[in-house]
């Protein structure tokens, strides 16, 4: 893989997103930048990044580690915030790439005797899995039962960082994040996929069969602690990152066709198979390890995200056009 020099040297503090167009990964790189840093994303597809934030197209899970490494030295970062991951239509085989052979390549480029980088890798509540009868809270330490495809590809990469750290090789964490909702939710997402359709105006809308809780973090509150993640170095190899409060799923997407105002019918159709949260049961995740290290408090409420994305959902061109035609 060629990557080129023409990468300007930084003039501030660096900062390197992996996977930084994507949904969280725009929301890391706003963040950062917003905190002084001179950030520089990495994605395999273009997207709108925030003022100042530069984008450098590559799949670098494709990248041999020499490539990694020259890219790295061009970029001179202070943190890498490994954001990127397959979740959404993608095959085992795409699952063990991105979630765990990058990785490993990222931790093995950054601890190659280079100067000093921080890694804030993002894992996934989801690693915890399913859980024996009567382990309703999530701690830190609660040994992780991964059930999907997605989760043991998650826990495999959150566990390369980890023994990294424990070996006194990398200065890193993994943070492992709750759902996340809010503005611009992919349409892939469950929330993200109905609040598109409901922008559409149908008369009639089709709703997985839900059931049960989940904890659900606003995608700015995620990227909120990231942030504080970057800047403080003692930390515990993984925290938390959550609401810490579950809501009833089906209560929160009755809440958002109630705040979309859309006289629509609803019709319950089977659950899509091979979905992140399959058998993992209820839970309830302990965030206390997060507030106090990282002096961070989630700031959304469920209802507020689902205003946030309804409003993005609503507020497409293609939608003005079709209010002033009519």
């Amino acid at each position: 893989m060629d990557f080129t020099d023409d990468i300007a040297r930084p003039s501030r503090p660096a900062a390197l997103v992996v996977g930084g167009t994507g949904y969280l990964g725009r929301f890391v790189c706003a963040g950062l930048a917003e905190a002084g840093y001179e950030v520089t994303a990495v994605a395999r597809r273009a997207a709108a990044l925030p003022p100042g934030c530069h984008l450098y197209l590559a799949d670098l899970a494709a990248a041999t580690t020499a490539d990694l490494g020259r890219f790295l030295d061009l970029v001179r970062p202070r943190v890498v915030v490994n954001a990127a991951g397959a979740l959404w239509r993608v095959t085992e085989h795409d699952m063990a790439r991105s979630n765990r052979e990058l990785v490993a390549r990222l931790v093995g480029v950054i601890t190659a005797g280079r100067e000093h980088i921080r890694l804030v890798h993002l894992g996934s509540v989801y690693e915890y899995g399913a859980q024996p009868a009567g382990c309703r809270v999530l701690t830190e330490d609660t040994p992780e039962h991964p059930v999907t495809p997605y989760a043991r590809s998650k826990l495999a990469g959150t566990r390369i960082v980890t023994d990294a750290v424990a070996a006194r090789r990398l200065d890193g964490v993994v943070l492992r994040l709750s759902a996340t909702i809010g503005p611009h939710a992919p349409a892939e997402s469950l929330f993200g996929g109905l609040a598109g359709r409901l922008a559409r105006r149908p008369e009639t809308l089709e709703v997985p069969e839900l059931s049960g809780e989940r904890d659900f973090l606003d995608v700015r509150d995620a990227a909120c602690a990231v942030v504080k993640a970057v800047k403080i170095s003692a930390t515990p190899p993984v925290l938390n990152v959550a609401r810490g409060r579950p809501s009833s799923v089906a209560g929160l997407v009755d809440r958002l066709i109630r705040i979309s105002g859309v006289p629509v019918r609803t019709v319950t159709v089977p659950r899509p198979a091979g979905r992140r949260d399959a058998d993992s049961g209820p839970q309830l995740v302990d965030v206390s390890a997060a507030r106090r290290t990282l002096r961070w408090i989630p700031q959304h409420r469920p209802g507020e995200s689902l205003h946030a994305l309804w409003r993005t959902a609503s507020d497409t061109p293609a939608l003005h056009r079709r209010a002033a035609s009519g």
